[in-house]
């Protein structure tokens, strides 16, 4: 800032109000789909992060004073939001939406607070505070500091939830494939397989495709799972027929229905710092979906939660 007489001329440095913020909002969105527990690409953080720099760059511009009325400014986090993370549903955009406001106020309060605590602030006439010479090593302890504060809060406010509320990380092994899934933790699931008493883990078909044999695909993409003849027929001529399992099961306006089920070599259960593995778990397969928002794509048994 500069002064000729009355005038006050201020100088704005693009590439590294550029930088800074670019900085900021990879760490944002990137802590947002870690906490939410959404899969992400690095490349789509990227851009939609320095879309977000180049939207706090106009802000210096009063020319494009229009950009920033408070519906301005929701419509572009709408937007960041879509361009991060393409959430396919609207509850999920606004779920993300507001994960991502939340870290963002931690994000900037920590930063603030922490210059504030080292260098202190300078008022104008206005009120409206100005920091001058932002240093670097500021701007990553402060990212640093309030990624960890969001980390374990986040892990306690988990802990703290109730069970049927919980999604948790699953990784499922057949054959020589595996996958990993998000899987909610369901009470109400009491299913049982009748043969080993093995409790049963739910999952969408579209989940688990890729870990399906061939040949038991034809079941689902012939809609024949509720057929036993078809199911008899295809099952006869498959190798993996002794890993597959008829699941019967009771419904609300549903008497008598069944799931076609599998055995995995092996499930994992990321619960916060534990590690449940189960070679003994039935997964039976739903060809809806489970999840209307898209959140996840099975259903756990309370009792695969016992380690064993």
């Amino acid at each position: 800032m500069k002064d000729k007489g009355m005038k006050l001329e201020t100088y704005v440095y693009a590439d590294i109000i550029l930088l800074e913020n670019l900085i900021m909002n990879y760490f944002i969105l990137w802590s947002t789909a870690r906490l939410a527990r959404y899969r992400y690409s690095r490349v789509k953080l990227l851009i939609a992060s320095f879309v977000g720099a180049v939207y706090a760059l106009l802000s210096y511009s009063p020319k494009h004073s229009y950009l920033f009325s408070f519906y301005t400014k929701i419509l572009f986090s709408l937007l960041i939001v879509i361009v991060a993370y393409t959430p396919a549903y609207f509850h999920l955009l606004l779920k993300l939406t507001g994960m991502f406001y939340i870290i963002s106020f931690i994000f900037g309060g920590a930063a603030f607070g922490l210059f504030y605590f080292i260098n202190g602030l300078s008022l104008t006439s206005n009120g409206i505070s100005f920091i001058r010479d932002f240093p670097v090593k500021i701007l990553v302890a402060a990212v640093a500091a309030a990624y960890f504060i969001i980390r374990y809060s986040w892990d306690y406010i988990q802990h703290r939830i109730k069970r049927e509320k919980i999604i948790l990380k699953v990784q499922m092994r057949f054959d020589e494939k595996q996958l990993f899934l998000d899987a909610l933790v369901d009470t109400g699931n009491s299913l049982k397989d009748p043969l080993t008493n093995t409790p049963v883990m739910i999952t969408e078909y579209d989940t688990v495709r890729e870990l399906i044999p061939d040949d038991v695909q034809k079941v689902f993409e012939q809609e024949k799972e509720n057929d036993l003849n078809a199911i008899a027929q295809i099952m006869a001529i498959s190798k993996w027929a002794s890993r597959f399992r008829i699941i019967p099961f009771r419904s609300l306006g549903r008497e008598n229905g069944m799931l076609v089920g599998f055995k995995p070599d092996e499930i994992i259960i990321f619960d916060s710092d534990r590690r449940i593995r189960s070679c003994n778990i039935i997964v039976a397969i739903y060809r809806k979906n489970l999840s209307k928002d898209g959140e996840y794509g099975a259903l756990i048994h309370p009792e695969m939660l016992k380690e064993s």
